[in-house]
C-alpha cells in the first residue's frame, strides 16, 4: 500500500470507531489527517457511514484543492484547514455532532473542569459563536480559540456540535469522546438541582504532577 491508501485506511478506521461510540450517526461529523507530505486525508461529503470504503476518504492541499478521491471533501473541510493553519502540532481533527455536545452548545454553556476527561480535554471548553455549518467562518472562527489556546483539545460550536484535536487520529478520537462523555456528566450533575464542583486549581495542579504533564493550570 501506498502512503495515501495507508492514511485512508487510518481515516476510515478511526471514523468507523467514532460510529462504534455514538459520535457520529448518518454522515454528520468528519474526520481528517495531515499527511507527513502537508497533505489532508478527509471524509467525503454526503456519505453515509454505513456505505461508506476506506478508497472514498479523499485527499487535498491545504487550500482544498483535490488531489485524489472520487468524491467531493466534506462540506466542512474549512474547519479542519483552518485549524492545521494556527496550529503546526495538530494531525488530526474530529467533528461530531454529538448529543450532548450539541446541548450544551444550543444554551452556550461552556464545560467545566468537572471530570479528568473534561481536564484532559482542555477544560474549561468553550463555546464558538454560532457560524453557519459549511462556511469558512465556522474555521475561521474555531481555528481562533485553538490558536490563542494551545493547551486545547476540544471546542463547542454553538448549535452545532464539537471539534476535537490531536497529535494523530487516536488522540483526535479519545478527544472528541472526552468531551462527549464529559458533557453528559456535567448534565447528569445539573440534573441533580445541585452545583456541580469544579476542580479548583490545587486540584488541577495535583492531576498535572500526578500524570506529569507538560501544561498550564486552564485559563
Amino acid at each position: 500500500m501506498n502512503l495515501y491508501s495507508i492514511c485512508k485506511q487510518q481515516v476510515y478506521e478511526t471514523t468507523m470507531k467514532l460510529v462504534d461510540a455514538d459520535l457520529i450517526r448518518l454522515s454528520y461529523g468528519n474526520i481528517s489527517m495531515r499527511l507527513p507530505d502537508g497533505n489532508i486525508a478527509i471524509t467525503p461529503t454526503s456519505i453515509p457511514y454505513d456505505r461508506l470504503e476506506p478508497k472514498d476518504i479523499v485527499i487535498t492541499d491545504l487550500d482544498g484543492k483535490k488531489i485524489e478521491g472520487h468524491f467531493n471533501p466534506s462540506s466542512e473541510r474549512a474547519l479542519h484547514y483552518e485549524i492545521y493553519k494556527v496550529r503546526s502540532d495538530v494531525n488530526a481533527v474530529v467533528h461530531t455532532h454529538s448529543r450532548y455536545a450539541i446541548a450544551f452548545s444550543s444554551v452556550c454553556m461552556e464545560l467545566p473542569v468537572i471530570c479528568i476527561e473534561l481536564f484532559f480535554a482542555g477544560a474549561p471548553i468553550p463555546v464558538a459563536p454560532y457560524q453557519c455549518p459549511g462556511t469558512a467562518e465556522v474555521g475561521t472562527s474555531a481555528a481562533a480559540y485553538f490558536k490563542k489556546r494551545p493547551d486545547l483539545k476540544g471546542l463547542l460550536l454553538q448549535n452545532h456540535g464539537q471539534v476535537a484535536v490531536g497529535n494523530d487520529l487516536n488522540e483526535a478520537y479519545q478527544m472528541a469522546y472526552n468531551v462527549e462523555i464529559g458533557a453528559e456528566i456535567y448534565h447528569f450533575a445539573l440534573q441533580t438541582g445541585k452545583t456541580p464542583n469544579i476542580l479548583t486549581e490545587e486540584q488541577v495542579a495535583d492531576i498535572i504532577r500526578q500524570y506529569r504533564l507538560p501544561r498550564a493550570l486552564p485559563k
